[in-house]
């Protein structure tokens, strides 16, 4: 039954080293970085020379900036894992003061606007792909469990995306009869559900797939439909549709 969805990245220095091979006059990005980001090659630069360029462009230059990404990814591994922090995992870490920490939440909001931006103003299924990268941007390294909602009009377009409910590291409470009244008041046609697992492991639980049935029951008497329910880990993703876990009510 279980279809994890994998959500990484890879071959990013094959597009580098693939565009210099087919024209030797191409510059090589990595050794000009500024250059690489605005001419849109910034996939080249790796996640190092991305912090060090944040780093100086709030004015954390020279052995100062390169300790503050020394430290950015000993503490959490990634540039990813780093706008998705919780503020608090950011103390104790020198030359984090203000500044710093507006400015990663300043990018992690835009990184969310941006992914529900690409999904547009049509049918929310034209392209999966938008709509998951979105749901990752929102929950793939949320440190507790989080329900979301995207309610959908009759032609599928998003009409509210909502979160319902925080939990704990392994459960969030979830209420079928509020999930349907929600949907009743926005005038929704059918609904997404969504919530992550900070695990990181997306394969749904015996209780997720109970919960999904109920909300199912109590959304079919107003005659609103679960078009979905994805669950979250890192880097990966499964879909109650695709493992055929959702009933026809």
């Amino acid at each position: 039954m279980k279809e994890v969805n994998d959500i990484s990245g890879s071959g990013k220095q094959d597009v580098a080293t693939g565009a210099r091979d087919s024209d030797p006059a191409a510059p090589n990005w990595v050794e000009i970085p500024p250059r690489a980001l605005i001419a849109g090659q910034g996939q080249v630069l790796s996640d190092e020379v991305l912090l060090r360029l944040f780093a100086e462009s709030l004015g954390v230059i020279g052995e100062d900036a390169q300790i503050l990404v020394d430290a950015f990814l000993i503490r959490f591994g990634s540039l990813a894992a780093i706008f998705a922090t919780e503020d608090r995992a950011l103390n104790g870490i020198l030359h984090i003061g203000p500044q710093i920490r507006v400015a990663i939440r300043l990018v992690q909001e835009a990184a969310i606007r941006l992914s529900r931006a690409r999904m547009g103003r049509d049918d929310i299924f034209t392209n999966r792909k938008l709509m998951v990268d979105y749901l990752v941007s929102r929950l793939a390294r949320e440190p507790v469990e989080q329900f979301r909602i995207l309610f959908l009009d009759e032609r599928n377009r998003l009409l509210a995306d909502e979160a319902q409910t925080r939990g704990t590291v392994n459960h969030t409470p979830v209420y079928p009869r509020e999930v349907a009244r929600r949907a009743m008041e926005l005038g929704a046609r059918s609904i997404i559900l969504v919530h992550n697992h900070p695990s990181g492991d997306p394969t749904p639980s015996e209780a997720d797939i109970a919960m999904t049935l109920d909300a199912q029951r109590a959304a079919a008497l107003i005659e609103v439909r679960i078009a979905d329910h994805f669950i979250i880990g890192n880097g990966a993703y499964v879909s109650f549709r695709d493992l055929r876990l959702l009933r026809d009510l």
